[in-house]
């Protein structure tokens, strides 16, 4: 394989499959959420509390899971699950920041990792048993040693992803692991046996809001809509499930289905004129967000407009519009978390942003921190549970049968409500687009007129700025991979 197909594969695997932003660098932090202390728990599961003269610590409108010991509970982890280590929880964080094809790769997943840790422990760990995060770097290419890795010394993996995630196994179920995950990408992983996720995102079922909202904004346009995308393999079933939805929600006509090297394009020029002579209006590109402004250039220079560009949360990035410039104006996106631009409206991104600025100064802030940040929060959540309820025990085994109990997650609000416990997306999401060079929100606004609720009738637009649409997450019947690999063999 050689660097720019390794390149590629690394980079396109991550966006094209999780969909998750890579912004927020230069957002300013602002300091961590503190309640008051009548303020009502957030876990009703126990009635022991911290002593009243305490602060409730918040993250967003989460409670926080971290904490002193619990006056008559000493933790401690079941034997020989944890790395024999009795002093602290290790968790390992899995990452691809090591690989020399795209140096940091991930990286952000284990920088908000480290950030947890010490914003936890600050607060006295997980009921008083301090947090260890372990490196899980497998540099694209080493899931298998980082599996031995994992299995020698953590209790967990939590909060991290691998590019090749499906070479995990079968180690990960010999060893009896469990996974929070920060994103999944291969359809072994994603419907996996003691796998979680915050934000879930099954290869079998799929939120396809975003092409609801596109058909009802841009009835002619979808009419006359294609796809382009890379040729590489996990690209192409991306590919596939978009038009499988599609069809399934009806509205969309498909008059073109473009290729593209995973390599790079010579020239864009012959994909833009493909375009044009298909009489192609929308489009959605799966891809990497370096690559759009490519073809939008193109178009660009053969004079050639389309009503609508639509792609999915991985572009979310400021290269796209550092890169783009004027051609990306309109680009809308789609994404299924709060926006670093409303950051002075959510607490919980404002608080992501306080804890790294505090706990991992040098580290990457991004999206996908957030999302790694969620299933950190989710882990903690479920350890203390087990703890408190446990008599002091903490289990595989009661992570994962206090998660499955979650049906209704949002990471404090750093996310669109999704039901971790069931594997099922979340039906709710946000559009936004490229205005005057900003990433700025088109759909729902935050204060929709009656003519914004009737745009999509199934949807309802909630308060904290979310179109919700049950009707729109979609069974997927076709192959898009191995999902036995991730099974307990019976």
């Amino acid at each position: 394989m050689n660097r720019l197909t390794s390149l590629s594969l690394a980079t396109a695997l991550v966006f094209v499959t999780i969909g998750c932003s890579n912004r927020g660098e230069e957002t300013a932090p602002v300091e961590t959420s503190v309640a008051p202390t009548d303020a009502p728990a957030a876990d009703s599961t126990s009635d022991t509390t911290l002593t009243p003269e305490s602060p409730t610590v918040m993250f967003g409108d989460l409670e926080s899971p971290c904490g002193p010991a619990i006056d008559g509970i000493t933790p401690v982890v079941t034997a020989n699950e944890n790395g024999g280590s009795a002093d602290a929880i290790q968790v390992a964080t899995p990452s691809d920041k090591g690989n020399s094809f795209v140096p940091g790769l991930n990286g952000e997943l284990y920088d908000a990792g480290i950030a947890f840790e010490g914003w936890c422990n600050a607060q006295g760990g997980i009921a008083g048993m301090p947090l260890k995060v372990i490196d899980a770097d497998a540099k694209l290419f080493e899931v298998p040693v980082q599996m031995e890795n994992v299995c020698a010394n953590a209790f967990a993996m939590v909060g991290g992803g691998w590019a090749m995630d499906d070479q995990e196994f079968p180690r990960f179920h010999e060893c009896g692991m469990i996974d929070v995950a920060g994103f999944v990408v291969t359809a072994g992983k994603s419907q996996a046996d003691n796998t979680y996720s915050p934000s879930p995102n099954p290869s079998n079922k799929k939120d396809e809001g975003w092409f609801k909202w596109a058909v009802a904004a841009y009835p002619e346009a979808m009419q006359h809509f294609a796809t382009v995308y890379s040729d590489i393999l996990t690209a192409q079933v991306v590919e596939q499930q978009y038009r499988e939805g599609a069809a399934i929600l009806g509205g969309v006509t498909v008059v073109d289905q473009v290729p593209y090297s995973s390599v790079g394009e010579t020239s864009w020029l012959p994909i833009a004129q493909r375009l044009k002579n298909s009489g192609v209006r929308a489009i959605s590109l799966v891809g990497v967000p370096e690559v759009l402004p490519q073809l939008t250039k193109a178009l660009q220079e053969l004079g050639y407009k389309l009503d609508l560009i639509m792609v999915d949360a991985g572009f979310y990035a400021d290269v796209l519009i550092n890169n783009g410039g004027d051609s990306v104006e309109g680009v809308v996106v789609r994404t299924g978390f709060s926006l670093f631009e409303e950051a002075n409206r959510v607490p919980a991104v404002r608080d992501y942003l306080d804890m790294m600025k505090t706990y991992r100064p040098d580290g990457k802030v991004a999206g996908l921190g957030m999302q790694g940040t969620s299933a950190f929060l989710l882990f903690a959540t479920a350890a203390k549970n087990c703890i408190v309820n446990n008599a002091g025990v903490l289990s595989r085994s009661c992570i994962m049968e206090e998660i499955s109990k979650v049906d209704k997650w949002t990471g404090g609000g750093l996310h669109a409500q999704a039901s971790p416990g069931t594997n099922t997306s979340s039906p709710c999401y946000q559009m936004i687009t490229i205005k005057d060079g900003q990433f700025t929100r088109l759909y729902p606004p935050l204060n929709p007129t009656d003519a914004d609720r009737a745009l999509i009738p199934t949807a309802t637009i909630t308060e904290d700025g979310w179109a919700c649409d049950d009707s729109t997450l979609i069974e997927l019947t076709g192959d898009y991979g191995d999902v036995s690999i991730g099974k307990i063999a019976k």
